[in-house]
């Protein structure tokens, strides 16, 4: 093997065992976050609702997408769901917004607005959570909280306040009956949704003979500037 030959072997050898620790470097790496992840949880993969207050309960996530007016996911992977998944998926206590457009279904009315909304004030901003103690996962396994903005106002209370979001009765929370009048305020001076929505536009669950006398009042009210 000549001089050069035997050069240019010895620099793919160099180039070639470089690789191999780099590559060495980056699995041990990968091995180690993983560690350090699962070493982070406070409990079983699969356990019980003190498992999530211990690990949300009280802290301040980043908010990494605003699936909907009531939906959000935080930059902290969730241990119990199904597959892994580097964010978990909040559902927001007492409050139900106008879907938007999924499976091949239009948005509701006002639901762009909602998640617009919601996204103004949670999209890649840190949120603490308050969990309720026995009450902590939904029907499809997402985590049930109130979420707090980094001013401290309520989300939950705001939402409905200015008429972005319903108070949702069907499930018990402290906050409950608070909710119920935040909303009946919101029609009174019908605020957001409240100034268009019409009968067959309110969620499934939602009875529009509860709110007679709302629509009787929206009736009776003057018409916006405009809205001719």
């Amino acid at each position: 093997m000549s001089g050069a030959s035997q050069s240019d072997y010895r620099s793919r050898l160099r180039r070639y065992q470089r690789r191999r620790r780099s590559l060495t470097a980056l699995i041990a790496g990968v091995i180690a976050l993983v560690i350090w992840i699962v070493s982070r949880l406070n409990g079983p993969i699969v356990g019980g609702p003190l498992d999530d207050y211990q690990r949300y309960h009280g802290k301040s996530f980043r908010c990494v997408k605003v699936v909907d007016g009531d939906t959000i996911d935080i930059e902290i992977p969730d241990p119990k769901a199904e597959k892994f998944q580097a964010y978990t998926r909040l559902r927001l206590w007492g409050i139900d917004t106008p879907e938007l457009a999924h499976h091949g279904q239009p948005a509701a009315y006002f639901g762009l607005e909602s998640a617009e909304f919601a996204r103004k004030l949670m999209q890649g901003k840190m949120v603490r959570l308050e969990l309720v103690p026995d009450e902590t996962r939904g029907y499809y396994g997402r985590l049930l909280t109130y979420i707090f903005l980094p001013d401290e106002r309520l989300y939950n209370r705001l939402a409905i306040e200015l008429g972005y979001a319903y108070a949702d009765p069907r499930y018990p929370h402290p906050r409950r009956e608070e909710f119920l009048e935040l909303e009946a305020q919101a029609r009174d001076r019908l605020a957001g949704l409240w100034r268009g929505v019409e009968p067959d536009q309110l969620p499934k669950w939602y009875r529009p003979k509860r709110i007679e006398r709302f629509w009787e009042h929206r009736r009776a009210a003057p018409a916006a500037p405009g809205s001719k």
